[in-house]
């Protein structure tokens, strides 16, 4: 997979560095919370807060999760998170689109 700017892999960091963003996700997301109990691994970055999780229920979704932060558990909707259907989705419907902002910025 090719990724754009602001996005970016995270397959190369180490394993505390994916903990920290797992450990934060499952930390924020309440029950009633679409990614509430599901396993995750943490795949990619995007600006700011924005995080790229894999859902590892055997569906082949992904999600972007915008993290808090915070010390304790959100309250609904929060953490905000938009669910594709596969990471190809996630190109198509949010990276590439991202991407041509962030150009547009960057000029």
């Amino acid at each position: 997979m090719k990724w754009l700017d602001p996005w970016w892999s995270t397959e190369a960091r180490q394993k505390a560095f994916h903990e920290t963003f797992r450990k934060q996700l499952e930390r924020e997301v309440p029950p009633g919370h679409v990614l509430f109990g599901l396993p995750v691994k943490l795949i990619g970055r995007g600006d700011g807060d924005d995080a790229l999780f894999e859902i590892l229920d055997g569906t082949g979704r992904v999600a972007v999760v915008h993290l808090t932060w915070a010390k304790q558990q959100e309250r609904l909707p929060f953490p905000g998170t938009e669910i594709f259907e596969n990471i190809e989705a996630f190109c198509e419907q949010r990276m590439r689109p991202e991407h041509e902002e962030w150009k547009n910025t960057q000029a």
